[in-house]
């Protein structure tokens, strides 16, 4: 086995190598856009693999959900040191922090409940109960679920195949009343990806068994329409920029990016690393990265209508991955293989 020096120079040289092999020409790309700086062991994790991340800016703190191993890890920002392993979940899936609640949010999969945790001690504050999805022993009711934080609601994706339901739904918890305040009923049985456009109040949901997204009215909970193009595959990772009013859409097998209007309407679609999980979108810097566990794709948004691929770069597996624009960081986190254990890659964003 090779050590992690070993390891993270490999992986370092590779991207390199594979990332000067992008469409980029030598005078429009002087430099790479992130480079790799630490590669942190996770030796508490040995088996299964990561699902989502959340951040703790007051603490410098990272968080990412262990779904296997029924643990939230947790690191520090700046540095990636591996801090804690945090027990006594079942299945965790995504995570949000609320800094004005000092709270971490972790949806449960294998408990169906929405756990509300202090951010001080990590004890349990709460216990949410959502659907029923022990029926099946997936796991996966709750799983995707988005944190709006100018409102401070998180929404929850429950219910769908993992319940043995033919239906899903968007549970609604208000951070500030502490409870759920409604639900949105989805048509599919396998919500992924959200995402909210605050200036229309629409909600964006990957309907991944259709092989569409579902645009929601938040004011009425009602499906406004869906959309979806020929090809569209295993619809996983979305993102919505309100700026450029554009809405971001992979797939899988193949591995595709495709960029749509707030209306649906396609703009471009090009290939992206397969087998995608998480989306990170940096709106100062233009850069959209997608994570797979086929490595990381980094592209360029020349104009709301055109990209640039700017780097595909190998992960060992990571397709869990988050930016953290106020330490200039990309995090991307990789199960245990036959190369290595499990570790936490931590990637600085180059200007």
């Amino acid at each position: 086995m090779k050590s992690a020096f070993q390891f993270s120079s490999a992986l370092l040289l590779g991207s390199l190598a594979l990332s000067s092999q992008s469409s980029f020409a030598a005078d429009k790309l002087p430099h790479q856009p992130v480079t790799l700086i630490r590669n942190i062991a996770v030796p508490s994790v040995e088996k299964g693999d990561f699902d989502h991340f959340a951040v703790d800016l007051k603490r410098g703190h990272l968080f990412v959900s262990a779904e296997v191993n029924h643990s939230v890890e947790m690191f520090d920002l700046k540095t990636g040191e591996h801090l804690q392993s945090l027990s006594g979940y079942k299945t965790p899936h995504s995570l949000a922090f609320v800094p004005e609640k000092d709270e971490l949010l972790v949806a449960d999969g294998g408990d169906s409940a929405l756990d509300v945790v202090s951010g001080e001690d990590y004890h349990r504050i709460d216990r949410i109960q959502l659907i029923d999805g022990s029926a099946t022993g997936k796991g996966d009711s709750p799983d995707a679920a988005y944190y709006d934080a100018a409102n401070r609601l998180y929404y929850i994706g429950n219910g769908g195949i993992s319940a043995k339901l033919e239906t899903s739904k968007v549970s609604i918890y208000s951070v500030d009343q502490n409870k759920l305040i409604g639900d949105i009923d989805i048509p599919t049985n396998n919500v992924e990806a959200m995402g909210i456009d605050n200036n229309t109040h629409r909600l964006f949901v990957n309907m991944r068994d259709h092989h569409e997204v579902g645009i929601f009215d938040l004011n009425t909970k009602q499906m406004i329409k869906t959309f979806t193009v020929d090809g569209m595959n295993r619809n996983t990772s979305l993102i919505v920029d309100s700026k450029s009013k554009r809405v971001f859409v992979a797939g899988r097998a193949p591995g595709t990016l495709y960029v749509f209007d707030e209306d649906g309407k396609k703009i471009t679609q090009m290939s992206v690393i397969d087998v995608n999980d998480d989306m990170n979108f940096d709106p100062i810097m233009k850069r959209l990265y997608v994570s797979g566990s086929q490595g990381l794709s980094i592209f360029h948004q020349d104009t709301p209508d055109t990209y640039t691929e700017m780097a595909n770069i190998p992960t060992n597996g990571g397709k869990t991955s988050t930016y953290v624009p106020s330490v200039h960081q990309l995090y991307v986190i990789h199960p245990k293989t036959t190369i290595d254990g499990s570790g936490l890659l931590v990637y600085h964003v180059n200007n």
